[in-house]
């Protein structure tokens, strides 16, 4: 082994460089101004270089939630010399995106004996969403448990109502109630179905298959609905013939059913809907736009959460059910939505290369 012959204390570290190298950002505040930032802090803010930061004041890059409990924490790094510890917060990058971070503040004495703050940033908006995928995945898990017993306990009595409900149809016949009921007892049992697939979900029989003829099959489900509505759906399936999916035909039907059923709720009055699908070398992009009332900004992030709906009588499974299929297909839900104007559901599944 090789041994150096000069102490630690005969090294005379350039302790910049080492920050120059860090994979953590590390920013140098004067009085709330930039005057030092690492290469690290170029990536995390996507800047094209130092110069777009340093002179600037750092709550520009900060989220506005944050500058007060920011400002505090500075006075203190500054006034009492204290460590401030490390605490998630929001930045705002050039490009206008919003990461989540984890900020701590340490006093840094400057050679000319100026005490300034040092910043160490590191991004965390990658863990954090493992971490949610993770949670998601635990819900999952025990609302499969709680929905087995559930679902068991639902078809047994409904199977005999609907049997018991044929019979009497028969005997008073054009009774007006029957359409009701045999409906609302249909909706149950929609609901039931979706409860069992997350309870015990189906072997996925992965084949390759024609996604325009998926989209196409999932749609004569609603001509009739869609007249009623007043509602015009638009897709030409013959310019999308030479696309092709790896997936379960099945479970990608009940994905596209799904999708068309929400377009076609969210327009009260008359409307539009198209479907497109769009390509480049690894993907395909279906996109379900509607004229509809739109999803709030806030609601989002939240769709395909466990049993979160917008819908008065939804149950939100119907969605948590689409993810879970496209999860499983390695693909991708991308949702764009301004309300009072419309939304954009895009499923994004790896192309499937016919030879």
């Amino acid at each position: 082994m090789l041994k150096s012959n000069m102490s630690h204390s005969q090294l005379d570290f350039d302790f910049q460089q080492i920050i120059e190298g860090s994979l953590d950002t590390n920013i140098i505040l004067d009085n709330r101004i930039v005057v030092y930032a690492n290469k690290a802090c170029i990536n995390l803010l996507g800047l094209k270089q130092k110069e777009n930061i340093i002179g600037k004041n750092f709550d520009q890059f900060l989220h506005p939630d944050f500058h007060s409990i920011c400002r505090q924490r500075l006075k203190r790094v500054i006034g009492y010399k204290e460590h401030a510890p490390v605490m998630e917060q929001k930045m705002i990058r050039m490009d206008g995106r919003i990461i989540d971070v984890e900020i701590m503040a340490i006093p840094y004495m400057h050679r000319n004996n100026k005490l300034m703050a040092q910043i160490v940033i590191r991004d965390i908006t990658e863990a954090k969403k493992t971490q949610q995928l993770i949670m998601q995945k635990e819900k999952l898990s025990v609302i499969g448990e709680l929905a087995s017993g559930i679902v068991h306990d639902i078809r047994n009595p409904i199977t005999s109502i609907k049997g018991f409900l044929q019979l009497l149809n028969t005997e008073f016949s054009n009774n007006r109630y029957f359409n009701i009921i045999h409906s609302e007892i249909t909706q149950i049992e929609h609901i039931a179905n979706e409860l069992l697939y997350l309870a015990k979900p189906k072997e996925t029989d992965f084949k390759v298959e024609l996604l325009a003829e998926i989209i196409e099959e999932s749609l004569a489900l609603f001509g009739t609905e869609a007249f009623k509505r007043k509602i015009n759906i638009y897709f030409k399936p013959e310019k999308y013939r030479a696309l092709f999916v790896r997936g379960d035909k099945v479970q990608l039907k009940q994905v596209f059913v799904n999708l068309i059923k929400n377009a076609i709720e969210a327009i009260d009055k008359k409307g539009t809907i198209y479907i497109k699908i769009d390509y480049d070398a690894t993907n395909i992009f279906a996109s379900i736009v509607d004229n509809g009332i739109g999803i709030p900004a806030d609601k989002i992030h939240k769709i395909g959460q466990s049993f979160f709906t917008d819908k008065t009588e939804g149950t939100g499974l119907g969605l948590m059910v689409t993810h879970h299929i496209i999860t499983n297909h390695n693909g991708k839900i991308i949702v764009d939505s301004k309300e009072g104007i419309g939304t954009t559901f895009t499923i994004q599944l790896p192309i499937a290369n016919i030879k």
